[in-house]
């Protein structure tokens, strides 16, 4: 992912409807782009912090931001641990009905 898209995404993920298949590459390009993560803490910041000014609450943004990529980070994590386990799973019944099909022509 280049920065001109993680900028394109930079609302959906605030609002939080950003699409499954693209959140690992955003999690991931945050991670590594010091600009974008900038202009991420700035969105996310102008953002939320108006909306928060409007209706009088109190916040920490900051440590909302930063809570909010490390939570989509390990649902990225989790994601790809689950990926891989059904992939095992998946081969290992492959493996299973070849044995079972060879030991029944045997």
């Amino acid at each position: 992912m280049n920065c001109k898209e993680f900028e394109k995404l930079i609302p959906s993920f605030i609002h939080d409807n950003m699409k499954e298949e693209l959140l690992p590459d955003f999690v991931d390009h945050v991670r590594h782009c010091k600009e974008c993560e900038e202009e991420l803490a700035i969105q996310y910041l102008t953002t939320e912090g108006l909306n928060r000014l409007e209706k009088g609450a109190s916040f920490s943004l900051d440590k909302e931001l930063t809570y909010k990529i490390s939570k989509a980070d390990r649902l990225v994590r989790l994601r790809n641990r689950i990926d891989i386990i059904c992939r095992n799973v998946e081969i290992f019944s492959i493996l299973i009905l070849c044995l079972t099909l060879l030991f029944l022509f045997i």
